[in-house]
């Protein structure tokens, strides 16, 4: 029973911040259609700014943590102006190829630049974690682990946020508008650009400061990028296109589900475990176990 119970939390932490992943990921595909390959890469660098500003600098984590929100936010900009502007508007093809093409290299070239840089300038050893002390937190005869826990209440933070956003803000409104009608959007007077642009701007910070909260308990090397935009790619398959409270539940099913493969299989075995799940889904229902349609 104990045992169980850490294997629960351990699981929930870990799908949570897979949810936190693929809620970005699903709230730009569902709006803007723009399929961001380079999105776990985004997540990478996230730790690793992180951990180079707490601890390779020596700053207060909290400091960090403001400073790693205004590198992103600058690259967010950079980013919609480079990459999403050019693309808005065109049609359903050229948008997913475009998209693809140009966000595949992106994440790429950042991968190779993290990887050779890290080396290089940063550390010998190509693997990065965070080393803040989280003491465990112990009920009765279980013991929680500190950094998980501090991970799952960053999650729960966090997605209530971009619910409230999306349920009771104008701009969150809107973004359900655009999902549902480009061009509709378009009639009604609204600006598409300034609004891509802020949906970039959360969604691309939010997925930086997951990646420095990811490493307060799983270690993360340069190249861990691609295979994380395919989890988060898998969650939001798993729970709809643009359904976001079930992206959460998703998150939690995917994560439960690594961590068990890996305390009863082997490690070795947890990366598989995304695959399998996207390839049961994609065959028995493409339009995800909880259905579609931007909540």
């Amino acid at each position: 029973m104990t045992r169980a119970l850490e294997l629960a939390v351990s699981g929930v932490s870990l799908g949570g911040i897979y949810a936190l992943l693929a809620f970005a990921f699903s709230l730009t595909i569902s709006t803007t259609r723009i399929l961001n390959v380079a999105h776990g890469v985004l997540f990478v660098w996230g730790g690793a700014v992180f951990v180079i500003f707490s601890q390779k600098l020596g700053l207060h984590p909290a400091l960090s943590i403001v400073l790693l929100s205004v590198v992103f936010f600058l690259f967010a900009v950079a980013f919609e102006r480079g990459i999403v502007r050019p693309l808005l508007g065109r049609s359903a093809h050229r948008l997913l190829v475009g998209s693809i093409m140009a966000t595949f290299g992106l994440g790429l070239s950042m991968e190779s630049t993290l990887g050779y840089a890290w080396v290089t300038y940063v550390d010998p050893y190509p693997v990065f974690s965070s080393s803040l002390a989280m003491f465990p937190v112990t009920l009765g005869t279980v013991a929680l682990s500190g950094s998980r826990l501090v991970i799952l209440g960053f999650v729960l933070v966090t997605v209530t946020a971009f619910h409230l956003f999306l349920q009771k803000t104008f701009l969150g409104k809107a973004a359900r508008a655009m999902a549902q009608s480009f061009d509709g959007f378009l009639v009604i007077g609204l600006n598409p650009y300034r609004l891509s642009l802020i949906l970039f701007t959360l969604a691309i910070i939010a997925t930086a400061i997951s990646g420095a909260f990811y490493v307060l308990a799983v270690p993360l090397n340069p190249y861990d990028g691609l295979p994380l935009t395919l989890k988060a790619f898998t969650v939001v398959v798993l729970a709809g296109v643009g359904n976001l409270p079930a992206t959460l539940v998703a998150g939690a099913v995917l994560g439960i589900a690594e961590v068990s493969t890996s305390q009863f299989l082997g490690t070795i075995w947890a990366p598989a475990v995304s695959l399998t799940v996207l390839f049961l889904v994609l065959v028995v229902k493409p339009t995800g176990l909880f259905g579609k349609g931007l909540q």
